[in-house]
C-alpha cells in the first residue's frame, strides 16, 4: 500500500511541496550542475584523470536515471495540493516547462548510455559492466550522438537558467510565494 503524502511533511490545505518533492527537485538541480561541470571541463583533464572523471560521470547518469524516473513516478502519484499560483495561462506555462525539462533530461540520460554503447564501450557502474550489442553504431553514428548529447546537456542548462530567473523573479518582484513552496527556507 502507498504511503500517504502527509507522512512526508505535506499537511492538507498546503500550497507548499511535500519534503520528498522538494529533495528531488533540490538532488536533481545539483547533479545536473555536476555532470554539466564535469563534461565541459574533462578536456582539460591529462588521460587518468578524464578515464577517472568519465567513469564518476557514467555512475552518477545511471544513478540519476533511476532518480529521474523515482521522480517522475513522485510527482504522478503525489501533486501537489492547493490551487496552482497564477493565472492558468502562467499554470499551462508552467507546466510545459516542467515537461520539456523531464523530456529533456530523460533524452539526455537515453543518450548518454547510447554514447557509451555506440562506441563499443560498456557503462561501468559500481563494479559492474552494462552493454548492448545491437546499441552499435559506426563512427559517423556515434559522432551525432555525441552531439547531441553534448547539445542536450547545453538546452537543459539554459532551460534551468531559466526557470531559476522565473522563480527568483516571482519571489523577489512578484512576491507571490513561488520559491517558498520549493525551498521553504527562503523568506
Amino acid at each position: 500500500m502507498m504511503t500517504d503524502p502527509d507522512d512526508f511533511g505535506l499537511r492538507a490545505g498546503d500550497t507548499c511541496h511535500d519534503s520528498v518533492t522538494r529533495l528531488l527537485h533540490w538532488a536533481t538541480a545539483g547533479i545536473v550542475l555536476v555532470q554539466f561541470s564535469m563534461g565541459i571541463t574533462w578536456a582539460y583533464y591529462d588521460a587518468p584523470a578524464k578515464a577517472a572523471a568519465r567513469n564518476i560521470h557514467t555512475t552518477i547518469g545511471v544513478i540519476f536515471t533511476a532518480l529521474l524516473l523515482f521522480r517522475l513516478f513522485w510527482r504522478w502519484r503525489w501533486r501537489m495540493r492547493g490551487a496552482p499560483q497564477g493565472t492558468r495561462a502562467r499554470a499551462t506555462l508552467a507546466g510545459g516547462m516542467h515537461a520539456v525539462l523531464y523530456g529533456l533530461l530523460l533524452m539526455e540520460a537515453a543518450l548518454g548510455f547510447e554514447w557509451r554503447w555506440s562506441g563499443n564501450r560498456p557503462l561501468y557502474v559500481l563494479g559492474a559492466y552494462l552493454s548492448c550489442a545491437v546499441c552499435r553504431l559506426d563512427k559517423a553514428g556515434h559522432h551525432i550522438v555525441a552531439t547531441l548529447h553534448s547539445y542536450g546537456a547545453w538546452t537543459i542548462m539554459v532551460l534551468a537558467f531559466g526557470h531559476a530567473v522565473v522563480a527568483l523573479w516571482r519571489h523577489y518582484v512578484r512576491r507571490d510565494g513561488t520559491l517558498r513552496r520549493m525551498a521553504p527556507f527562503v523568506s
